[in-house]
C-alpha cells in the first residue's frame, strides 16, 4: 500500500508548477513536466493527460510520465468506457479514489486488466467543451484519500492544459486562416495580372482605391496615378461623364451594371471604348440579408476594351445594310424580268425563266429572314408570361390565309402558359411556315401542345418529304461547320430564339411521313 501522509506541499507544488508552465518549451514538455510534479507530491507512481471523443469513445493517453517498469502510457489507445476517465468527463469534476476496492471498482477494466488500484482525475474543457483529462494513478492502493488541497493541484493542471490547448488550437487556426488568405490574395493577385482587363475599386465618392497593374496598358494611367483620382478623370465628354454617374448611382443603389461600348479616353487623349460591368461591396460585419445600399463601402469593376469589336460590328452593320439593300432590290430587278419572260416564252425557255424567278424569290426570303435574324437577336430578352395556345391560333390564322391550300390545326389545352418572350411567336410563325412551303401542293401541318410537370411542348408536324439531315443537324446544335450547314437562315432563328428563353429544340423521329421539330419551354410561375 503507498503511504503519502503528509507527502503533498503545497507551496513547494504550486512554485514548481507555475515555474515549469511559465517556460518557452514546447507544451507537451511543459505539461509533461507538470504530470511528474504531481506524481512526486502525490507518491503515485504515474500521471498521463489523454485526449477524449465523447461520441465515439475514443480515449488516448498523449503524455505520459514513466512507469514504475520504464515503459510510458504515450500513444496507448482504449475505448472509454474501459477507463476510470469515464466518471470524470461524466461527472466533469474531480474523481479521486485511494482504494478501487472501497469504490466497489475491483471489478473494473482499469483494474482487473492494467492493475490501476488507486485513482485521481481532473477533466479538461476547452471552449467549454471537454477534451481530455489529467490523470494520477498508482497500481497499489493509497494509505489514504486525496485531500482537498491534492484535488486543487490536480484541478489547477486541469485548467492550464485546457488553457494552453485552447490557445494553441486557436494560434494554430489563425495560422491556418492567415494561410488561406495568403494564398487567396496570391490567387487574386495571379488573376488580375494573368488578365487582359482592368480592375479597379472606386469608393463612394467615385474616386479609385485600387486599379490593377493593366490599368498601365488599358488606358495609359498607373495605379498611382489613378488613386485618389475621380472617374471623371477619363470621360471625354460630358454626355459621357453624365452616363457614367448614372451607372455608379444604380451601383451605389446596390444594383449589378454591364455596359457596353462606354467610350473612355485614355491619358496620350486616345478615344477608345470599353465593356463594363461593375458590383457594389457590402460592409462584411453586415449579414446578406440584412444589408441595404447604406451598408455599401465601395464598387469593385472590371471594364476590358471592346474598341475593336466595335468598329468590326460597325462594319458588319454596314456591310449588311448596304447588301441587304442593293440584294433586294437587284433581286427584285431579276425577278420581275424572270416573270416577264416566263409570260412570254414557252417550253423549255418558260421553265427556265421560272426557276430564275424561284431562285431569286428564295434569295429575296433570305434577305428579309436575315433582316428579321438580326433584329431580333439585337433586341433584349423581354421575359413574360405567353399563352402557347394563343400565339398558335394566330400563327394558324396569318399562315393559313398566305397558305389556302394548306390545312393548319391546332390541339392541345385551353390555355399553356410559358416563361418566355415575344419573339417566341416569330420562332413559331418559321417553323409553320416553312413546313407549308416545303411539305406538298396540299400540306397538312398540326400544331400540337403538350404539357409535363415543369414544362410545355409545342411540336409543328407535317406530312411533307421530310427534313434533309443537314437541316436536322443545324438545327439541332446550332452550329455550322464547313460540312454541316443549312440553305436558308429561319431554321436558325428557331434555334437562337428557343435556346435563348432557356428552351430546347428537337426533330423528332418520325412516326409517318413528314417532319415533326418538337419545341420545350418552361412552365410560367
Amino acid at each position: 500500500m503507498t503511504d503519502s501522509r503528509g507527502s503533498f506541499n503545497r507551496q513547494t507544488a504550486y512554485s514548481r508548477l507555475y515555474e515549469a508552465m511559465q517556460t518557452d518549451r514546447p507544451l507537451e514538455a511543459r505539461l509533461k513536466d507538470a504530470l511528474e510534479i504531481g506524481v512526486e507530491q502525490f507518491g503515485v507512481d504515474f500521471g498521463y493527460l489523454t485526449e477524449i471523443d465523447t461520441e465515439t469513445n475514443d480515449w488516448e493517453a498523449v503524455i505520459s510520465t514513466e512507469l514504475p517498469d520504464g515503459i510510458s502510457l504515450t500513444g496507448l489507445q482504449e475505448d472509454l468506457t474501459n477507463t476510470f476517465c469515464l466518471r470524470t468527463i461524466r461527472d466533469e469534476g474531480i474523481v479521486a479514489f485511494a482504494d478501487v476496492t472501497a469504490e466497489g471498482l475491483e471489478d473494473h477494466p482499469g483494474a482487473a486488466e492494467y492493475g490501476v488500484h488507486c485513482y485521481h482525475g481532473a477533466p479538461i474543457l476547452v471552449d467549454n467543451e471537454p477534451h481530455g483529462t489529467v490523470c494520477f494513478a498508482s497500481y497499489d492502493p493509497r494509505a489514504e484519500a486525496f485531500s482537498e488541497a491534492e484535488k486543487s493541484f490536480s484541478h489547477l493542471v486541469a485548467q492550464m492544459a485546457g488553457y494552453e490547448i485552447e490557445q494553441q488550437e486557436y494560434e494554430a487556426e489563425l495560422a491556418e486562416r492567415a494561410a488561406q488568405l495568403d494564398e487567396r490574395s496570391e490567387i487574386y493577385r495571379a488573376v488580375i495580372d494573368a488578365s487582359f482587363e482592368m480592375v479597379f475599386r472606386l469608393d463612394r465618392d467615385g474616386k479609385f482605391t485600387y486599379a490593377s497593374s493593366s490599368s498601365v496598358e488599358a488606358i495609359g494611367y498607373t495605379p498611382e496615378e489613378l488613386d485618389g483620382e475621380s472617374i471623371s478623370l477619363v470621360h471625354p465628354n460630358a454626355e459621357v461623364s453624365e452616363r457614367a454617374w448614372e451607372l455608379f448611382e444604380r451601383v451605389l443603389s446596390g444594383e449589378t451594371i454591364e455596359e457596353h461600348y462606354l467610350p473612355i479616353e485614355t491619358k496620350s487623349g486616345e478615344l477608345i471604348y470599353v465593356d463594363l460591368r461593375a458590383t457594389p461591396i457590402y460592409d462584411s460585419e453586415v449579414p446578406d440579408g440584412e444589408r441595404t445600399p447604406d451598408d455599401i463601402v465601395a464598387i469593385q469593376a472590371m471594364s476590358r476594351d471592346a474598341t475593336d469589336r466595335k468598329r468590326r460590328d460597325g462594319l458588319i452593320s454596314v456591310i449588311n445594310r448596304v447588301l441587304r439593300h442593293n440584294l433586294r432590290n437587284d433581286v427584285g430587278v431579276i425577278s420581275g424580268y424572270a416573270e416577264m419572260l416566263e409570260d412570254e416564252l414557252e417550253g423549255q425557255q418558260q421553265t427556265l425563266a421560272k426557276r430564275v424567278r424561284t431562285t431569286s424569290d428564295r434569295l429575296l426570303d433570305l434577305s428579309e429572314t436575315a433582316q428579321k435574324l438580326e433584329e431580333t437577336l439585337d433586341g433584349p430578352i423581354e421575359r413574360q408570361a405567353i399563352d402557347l395556345r394563343a400565339l398558335a391560333e394566330r400563327v394558324a390564322d396569318q399562315l393559313g390565309g398566305a397558305y389556302p391550300d394548306a390545312s393548319i390545326t391546332v390541339s392541345g389545352p385551353e390555355t399553356a402558359v410559358v416563361d418566355s418572350a415575344p419573339r417566341l411567336e416569330t420562332a413559331v410563325w418559321e417553323l409553320v411556315d416553312n413546313a407549308a412551303k416545303h411539305a406538298g401542293d396540299l400540306p397538312s401541318i398540326e400544331i400540337r401542345i403538350d404539357e409535363t410537370e415543369a414544362q410545355y411542348e409545342l411540336s409543328v408536324q407535317d406530312d411533307g418529304p421530310g427534313l434533309p439531315e443537314l437541316e436536322r443537324s443545324v438545327l439541332q446544335s446550332g452550329e455550322e461547320t464547313p460540312l454541316v450547314h443549312g440553305r436558308g437562315l429561319g431554321l436558325w432563328l428557331v434555334y437562337w430564339i428557343v435556346t435563348g428563353v432557356d428552351g430546347t429544340v428537337t426533330v423528332t423521329e418520325p412516326q409517318r411521313p413528314g417532319t415533326t421539330i418538337e419545341l420545350r419551354l418552361p412552365k410560367s410561375e
